[in-house]
């Protein structure tokens, strides 16, 4: 993550709003994951269908925070996100989470630097 993030008040307004709704997104999604893996047969298939549709509306999240928060990391975060739509698709859901873990993690960090900065400028 790029030390100088953030580096306004807007740019963290925007990054703490984008950021935490992802994040929450992506829990979403690594509950829906745990449901789909429960699932067996017909069931699972068409589950998976629906988490993969799931997967890309939250990609399409992802973008409008990547165009926010301009970082290396949000590049990795976008480019892991295209990588879990492949994958649900071939329905490899067994290997999904951790990626889905990793990318909490960044959104949260992400999230949490918005808000110190936002703390120390007394906006929250």
């Amino acid at each position: 993550m790029a030390e100088g993030f953030p580096a306004s008040r807007r740019e963290a307004i925007l990054a703490f709003h984008f950021a935490d709704r992802v994040k929450a997104e992506l829990l979403l999604a690594s509950r829906l994951l745990h449901t789909v893996t429960q699932m067996e047969g017909l069931e699972r298939e068409g589950a998976g269908r629906l988490f993969v549709d799931f997967l890309k509306g939250l990609e399409q999240e992802v973008n409008l925070v990547q165009a926010q928060i301009n970082d290396p990391d949000m590049i990795r975060v976008r480019t892991v996100m295209t990588g879990l739509i492949g994958m649900a698709d071939a329905s490899m859901f067994a290997d999904i989470q951790s990626h889905l873990t990793w990318m909490i993690s960044a959104m949260a960090t992400y999230a949490q630097r918005a808000m110190e900065y936002l703390v120390k400028d007394k906006l929250l």
